[in-house]
């Protein structure tokens, strides 16, 4: 049952466990730039949204530019740049998810980059690039949450710092190693939730097959950390690398005491999300479109 946002703050506060010197740094809306709650259930349905004629043309003009060739370098930005996760532990009330609308148009032209030769950007394939888009970002993003989540769990059981040493030592100073593993695991979970989640099962054929393409090319050539996802998508490879980052935070360490396998028996309840990410999700209005299908401004 996830948790009310303030008991955790409040509970973390007593133990003198939240982060006032911005230790952990992630982006911040601009100043004067709107955002709204991004309501995921709108972006469940198969069916397209009813909007008028003048949303599809821009939509599908923002969708078509973006899926020119060459323009896979547009997509160097979007995870935690464009889109990214705000702890509990810095942000406190400002916590959640944030992901810019640019970089849901962004990542939805490189899916529709992908599809069959001659395939008519219509309403229906916008749609779904579009809500493959939205959810690639938010099970990305989602995943550090659930990082969070196994931290504070710890940190109130045991009644020491967390999250933050494990910040500043591992995810923070990867070393010579492939790291940080925390963001191979959640470009794995993207590949992973989008071929289970059944949600995404309405999607139409082509654009799952698109993102699936685009993933599993995309993600190699991204940085340090990432570059992993592939090869931690895998059921085994994907537990042996969360009880190993389990330990890391533990232990606050790159390499720690032992191998992680002590975790595989409560690995699934531990990393659960300890609030309703889906509530905290915001967009962040840096174009016109996609606002006036979810929510009201903030």
């Amino acid at each position: 049952m996830a948790k009310k946002p303030e008991d955790v703050i409040a509970a973390l506060e007593g133990l003198d466990l939240l982060d006032y010197q911005s230790a952990v740094n992630w982006p911040e809306p601009q100043t004067g730039e709107q955002r709204q709650p991004l309501s995921l259930e709108a972006f469940r349905s198969a069916k397209a949204p009813r909007m008028d004629g003048e949303f599809w043309e821009l939509a599908i003009e923002e969708v078509g530019v973006a899926a020119r060739p060459g323009e896979d370098g547009a997509l160097s930005e979007v995870l935690d740049v464009l889109a990214w996760y705000a702890p509990i532990h810095t942000a406190r009330e400002d916590w959640g998810i944030y992901i810019r609308e640019s970089a849901v148009l962004r990542l939805a032209g490189r899916i529709a980059a992908r599809l069959p030769g001659g395939t008519t950007l219509d309403p229906a394939m916008v749609w779904g690039a579009l809500r493959s888009a939205v959810f690639c970002l938010y099970h990305h993003e989602a995943f550090h949450h659930y990082v969070e989540s196994f931290a504070i769990r710890l940190e109130l059981f045991e009644g020491e710092a967390r999250y933050l040493p494990y910040h500043r030592s591992v995810y923070g100073y990867p070393g010579g190693s492939d790291g940080p593993l925390e963001e191979g695991l959640a470009c794995a979970d993207q590949l992973r939730r989008h071929r289970k989640e059944r949600y995404l099962r309405g999607l139409p054929r082509e654009v799952s097959l698109a993102t699936k393409s685009l993933l599993e090319a995309w993600i190699p050539t991204l940085g340090p950390g990432y570059r992993q996802g592939v090869d931690l998508a895998a059921d085994s490879a994907f537990s042996e690398g969360r009880n190993r980052l389990s330990s890391q935070i533990q232990c606050t360490s790159p390499v720690p005491t032992d191998d992680g396998s002590r975790w595989r028996l409560i690995a699934d309840d531990v990393h659960e999300g300890l609030c309703e990410c889906r509530s905290a999700t915001y967009l962040v209005l840096d174009g016109y479109l996609l606002g006036r299908i979810t929510g009201r401004r903030r």
